[in-house]
């Protein structure tokens, strides 16, 4: 028995219906999927924390593992930057003391971390020391030290190490010594300062160096204005190095608060590398420097 025009109407819509079914489970089957595997990456990566956070975590946990204290995150990724392309780098600051700036570097995959704790707690550990030996030629002096490895990362975390054990480990290392001092005890109302006297200081500072193991070191005298010198922990507590503070400070306001620098270059046997006449010549590269910090002071 044939089917009316009715009866085909019907089953041509019926058809369109399970057409029209078939394909939205098709769509719902395809969701589901990409959900599941969306779900999978979610759990694979982090639950869904963005990279950096990942990785400050792990840099943090890991810190703590091998130095048995906390850090705190000072930043990571972003503007500081990356070694290359298969790390990030970031800087740390442990709890008990956070002038203490720390470089860390994580691969992107966050298997492996190299920091530079060691190289900054050696330089802290050894401050006191040299400030001690600084003082009996400028009773002010106050002294910041940092290693510089270049790229090497120390792998060692016993925190109490001396220099002259960290030097052997490390013999490309250089011992960054800056002495902090008011420049208004060595300069008269002129900005004239007596640089002879001050030059055998210098000499007779860098036999004592060597006595005491202070070898591949820079050694610099930073003669501060009174603000600057009032403002020296606040500068040792900034993101930036005291010096870098403080410059970065002049070309935002003009305000000056560094007058002079002079310094010296100390070789792993003890030798001055530069000569009496380089390191006298530094006086005379910051002398309109000194005039215009005294020129500020009295306007003030």
């Amino acid at each position: 028995m044939g089917h009316s025009a009715d009866d085909k109407l019907t089953e041509a819509i019926l058809m369109i219906k399970l057409g029209e079914w078939a394909c939205l489970n098709k769509l719902i089957r395809r969701a589901v999927l990409i959900s599941m595997a969306f779900l999978m990456l979610l759990s694979l990566f982090g639950c869904g924390k963005p990279r950096d956070e990942r990785a400050a975590e792990e840099i943090l946990k890991s810190m703590q593992e091998k130095y048995g204290e906390e850090f705190v995150l000072e930043g990571i990724g972003g503007s500081w930057g990356t070694m290359n392309n298969n790390t990030l780098k970031a800087i740390v600051r442990p709890k008990g003391d956070p002038t203490i700036k720390v470089p860390v570097e994580i691969t992107k995959d966050l298997k492996q971390i190299y920091d530079q704790y060691l190289n900054q707690r050696v330089a802290r550990n050894e401050e006191p020391k040299i400030q001690d030996l600084a003082r009996k030629y400028w009773p002010d002096a106050r002294i910041d030290i940092a290693n510089d490895t270049r790229l090497t990362y120390p792998v060692e975390n016993d925190t109490s190490m001396p220099y002259a054990e960290f030097l052997k480990l490390y013999p490309m290392n250089t011992q960054l010594v800056t002495i902090y001092l008011n420049g208004s005890n060595y300069m008269d109302e002129q900005g004239r300062m007596n640089q002879e006297d001050e030059l055998d200081k210098y000499l007779k500072f860098a036999e004592i160096l060597t006595e005491h193991g202070y070898l591949s070191s820079t050694v610099t005298w930073v003669f501060l204005t009174p603000e600057g010198y009032q403002r020296l922990d606040k500068a040792r507590a900034s993101s930036s190095s005291v010096n870098v503070y403080f410059l970065d400070i002049e070309k935002e306001t003009g305000e000056f608060f560094i007058a002079t620098m002079v310094g010296y270059t100390l070789n792993a046997e003890g030798q001055i590398k530069e000569t009496r006449e380089e390191i006298n010549s530094y006086f005379e590269i910051w002398k309109d420097k000194r005039f215009k910090s005294l020129e500020q002071s009295d306007g003030a």
